[in-house]
C-alpha cells in the first residue's frame, strides 16, 4: 500500500530527480517507510513511490520494481490477495522471484499474459508498469476503483498520474485550478463526480475502475475497459434464501482469509453496525479456528468512533459485537482541544468536496496508526447492494406508490418503519398510511420524485449524463456503464454501488486511512462476492422487516443477535450538526467572515458572487469542506 506517481515530459525535456521527488513525496502520509525513485526514456520518464511496508518489509519489496533485466519496472499502491495462488503458477512456467511481496507476481504476470493478468487478480490496485523496449506505460485500476489513481494529459508535452489530487500542487510546471463547473456540481451532488472520472480541478481525470490505459508518444490516450459486472453474473443460484445465504457466508469467510495475510498487525473498524460487525466476528471465528500461515499474531484488535451523549454513539453495539468473542476495543473519542486544527488538516489533505468533514473517521485510523496497527479491515460496499440506506429504501417506496404495487409498498413500509430510531416508528407508521389513505402529501411528493430526482435512475445512461451534466465535459473518459436495460430496482444499487454514492466513500476512506498510514482492505467487495450479491433476486436483499436480508441470514449464529438484528442505522461519520452548532460554530461563522476563504466558499454559487450573510444563512443547511 503507497503511494505512486510518474511524470513524463513527452516533449523529450528532462524530467530532474528533483522534480520527481517533490511530486511523490507530497504523498509522504501514504508511505512513511520508504520511497523510490527511477528515471527513464533519456531521463524524460520518471517514476517514484512513498511505500507503506506490509508485505515482505525487507529492501527486497522496494519499488519501483523491476524484472526480466530491467525491461519492464512497476510503482504499485494495492493488495492483490491471491498473488501467492498466482505466483504459484507463474513458478510452473519457469518465473523466478527474489522477494515476498504481491508486486512482484503483478509485473511477472504482466510478462506472462498482457493486459489478461488483470482477470486473474483478486483486490485492490492503482498501478503503472513501464515497457523499456516498447516504450509505452500501461495504467490500470481494480474493478471497483478501491484504490485511486489520477492523471493529467498534455497533448505531445506531458503526461503525470498520482495517487492523489493533492499531489498536483507540487507537480513543478503544472498550475492547479478549480474548475468552477464541475465545483458547482459536486457541491449540489457530493458523489456526483467520482463515479464518472473527473475531479473538481481542471485537467485532473481519474483513471476509472475496471479500467486500463496505455500512454505512447505521439500517439491519443484512451481509457479501455478491461472488467465489466455483466459479464460475470452468475446464471445458476441456489433456489431458497438459506441457501443462498450459506453461499454467500462461504465466499465472505474466505475473502476475509485471504484479507488476513499480513506481516504487520491488523485490527477492525468497527461501527458497532451489521457490516463492519459481520466483519469482525468472522475474521475472529478464523483466527481462533484456523491456521492460515502468514498472518500476524496481533490482529483480533477493534477499533471504534464513540460520541458520548450524541446520538452517533454506538458504544453500546460495538461493545456487543466485541463482547461475543471475548475481544478487545479500542474507543476513540472526539479530542475537542485541537478539533478546529485538526478538520483544518484533514481538509486539506482530503482535497475534495464531502457533506462533512471525515475527521471522526480519520481519527479512528490515527487511533489504530498509534497504536501499532498498519491494516484495517472494514465492512464498506454492503449497503450499496443491498439497499442499506434510508433513502434507497424510499426510492422504492415511492416507486410502489407511483405504480400501484401494493403489496410492494407494503412490504417496503415495514422496512422503512424499521430503519428509525424506535421512538419515531409509531409517528412515521401513521404519517405513511395517513397519506397512502389520502393519496397526498408523500404520494404526490413521491411522483414528483419519481419523475424528478430519480429520473437519474429510470432514463438511459446517455441521458443520464445529460441530466447530471447540464453542461459540456471537458473530455470523454472510459466506457461508462449501460444500465439501461435493468429493472427500476435494480438500477438503484447498480448506479449507487458503482457511479453514485460507493465511489465517492472509497475515496473517503482512502483518504481518511491514507493519511494516518493505515491499509483499509474491504472484504465485501471482494470481486466474487459482488458478482453473487449482484445475481440474486430482489427479495432477497430486502424484506421480511429487513434491509441486507441477505447478510443477516448469512450471519445467524455467528455474531450477536441484538447486532445482526438491529435495523436502526447510525453508521461512522463527523457529527457535523453538533459540532457546527455547538463548540465549534464561532470557529465556522469566523470562517465564513474571513474573505480570504470566501472563493473557496462559495466560488460555485453565482460565480462567488454570494454575500456573507447569504452564506451564513446557507450554511445551516448544507457543510461545505473548504478546499485550500
Amino acid at each position: 500500500m503507497c503511494g505512486i506517481a510518474g511524470i513524463w515530459h513527452l516533449n523529450k525535456d528532462k524530467v530532474s530527480k528533483e522534480k520527481l521527488k517533490r511530486f511523490t513525496d507530497s504523498m509522504f502520509h501514504r508511505g512513511p517507510d520508504g520511497a523510490g525513485y527511477e528515471l527513464f526514456d533519456n531521463d524524460t520518464l520518471g517514476l517514484g513511490q512513498r511505500r507503506l511496508s506490509i508485505l515482505d518489509l525487507s529492501e527486497n519489496g522496494k519499488q519501483p520494481m523491476s524484472y526480466a533485466d530491467g525491461r519492464y519496472w512497476i510503482t504499485y499502491n494495492g493488495e492483490v490477495f491471491n498473488f501467492e495462488q498466482i505466483k504459484h503458477e507463474l513458478e510452473a512456467l519457469g518465473y523466478k522471484f527474489i522477494s515476498e511481496t504481491d508486486t512482484e507476481v503483478i509485473l511477472a504476470s504482466f510478462i506472462a499474459w498482457g493486459k489478461a493478468c488483470l482477470d486473474k487478480f483478486n483486490g485492490m490496485w492503482a498501478f503503472a508498469i513501464w515497457d523499456e523496449l516498447e516504450q509505452q506505460l500501461f495504467l490500470s485500476r481494480d474493478r471497483f476503483g478501491i484504490k485511486p489513481l489520477y492523471y493529467t494529459h498534455q497533448q505531445d508535452q506531458l503526461f503525470a498520474f498520482a495517487s492523489e489530487t493533492r499531489a498536483f500542487k507540487f507537480l513543478n510546471g503544472f498550475e492547479r485550478t478549480v474548475d468552477a463547473q464541475l465545483l458547482d456540481l459536486n457541491i449540489k451532488d457530493s458523489y456526483a463526480l467520482e463515479g464518472l472520472g473527473y475531479t473538481i480541478f481542471k485537467d485532473i481525470y481519474q483513471i476509472l475502475p475496471g479500467h486500463y490505459m496505455v500512454v505512447k508518444k505521439n500517439e491519443p490516450i484512451q481509457q479501455k475497459r478491461w472488467w465489466h459486472i455483466d459479464d460475470h453474473l452468475h446464471q445458476e443460484i441456489p433456489k431458497t434464501l438459506k441457501e443462498q445465504a450459506e453461499k454467500f457466508y462461504e465466499i465472505f469467510k474466505d475473502a476475509c482469509r485471504m484479507r488476513l495475510v499480513s506481516d504487520v498487525p491488523l485490527a477492525t473498524a468497527l461501527s458497532g453496525g451489521l457490516d463492519s460487525s459481520s466483519v469482525y466476528s468472522v475474521v475472529n471465528d478464523i483466527l481462533k479456528n484456523e491456521n492460515i500461515g502468514r498472518v500476524n499474531s496481533d490482529s483480533q484488535r477493534a477499533f471504534s468512533a464513540i460520541f458520548p451523549d450524541l446520538p452517533q454513539n454506538e458504544k453500546e453495539y460495538a461493545d456487543l459485537a466485541v463482547q461475543h468473542f471475548g475481544g478487545t476495543i479500542n474507543y476513540i473519542e472526539t479530542d475537542y482541544t485541537n478539533l478546529k486544527e485538526q478538520i483544518a488538516k484533514d481538509t486539506e489533505l482530503c482535497d475534495f468536496i464531502s457533506n462533512a468533514p471525515i475527521t471522526a473517521v480519520s481519527a479512528v485510523y490515527k487511533g489504530m496508526k498509534q497504536h501499532g496497527i498498519t491494516v484495517s479491515l472494514d465492512g464498506h460496499g454492503v449497503d450499496e447492494m443491498l439497499y442499506g440506506y434510508r433513502d434507497m429504501v424510499y426510492n422504492l417506496f415511492n416507486d410502489s406508490l407511483y405504480n400501484n404495487h401494493v403489496k410492494s409498498r407494503d412490504e417496503i413500509k415495514k422496512v422503512l418503519i424499521e430503519t428509525y430510531h424506535p421512538e419515531l416508528r409509531k409517528v412515521l407508521k401513521d404519517r405513511l398510511e395517513n397519506n397512502i389513505q389520502k393519496e397526498s402529501g408523500i404520494i404526490s411528493s413521491g411522483k414528483r420524485f419519481i419523475k424528478g430526482i430519480a429520473r437519474k435512475l429510470l432514463k438511459p445512461e446517455t441521458e443520464q449524463r445529460l441530466e447530471y451534466l447540464p453542461f459540456k465535459m471537458p473530455q470523454t473518459i472510459g466506457e461508462p456503464y449501460d444500465f439501461s436495460n435493468k429493472t427500476f430496482e435494480e438500477r438503484m444499487v447498480y448506479h449507487e454501488f458503482f457511479e453514485h454514492c460507493l465511489p465517492s466513500l472509497l475515496r473517503d476512506f482512502d483518504r481518511a486511512a491514507m493519511m494516518n498510514s493505515v491499509e483499509i482492505r474491504m472484504p465485501f467487495m471482494d470481486w466474487r462476492l459482488v458478482t453473487y450479491v449482484f445475481s440474486l433476486p430482489f427479495e432477497s436483499k430486502i424484506g421480511k422487516g429487513f434491509t441486507k436480508l441477505l447478510i443477516r441470514e448469512a450471519m445467524k449464529g455467528k455474531m450477536d443477535e441484538t447486532v445482526r438484528t438491529r435495523t436502526f442505522k447510525v453508521g461512522i461519520g463527523s457529527p457535523v450538526d453538533y459540532w457546527f452548532n455547538g463548540k465549534l460554530k464561532d470557529w465556522v461563522l469566523d470562517k465564513i467572515e474571513d474573505n480570504s476563504h470566501k472563493e473557496s466558499l462559495i466560488i460555485a454559487y453565482n460565480n462567488g458572487g454570494l454575500d456573507n450573510q447569504q452564506v451564513r444563512e446557507a450554511w445551516h443547511k448544507i457543510n461545505i469542506e473548504l478546499i485550500k
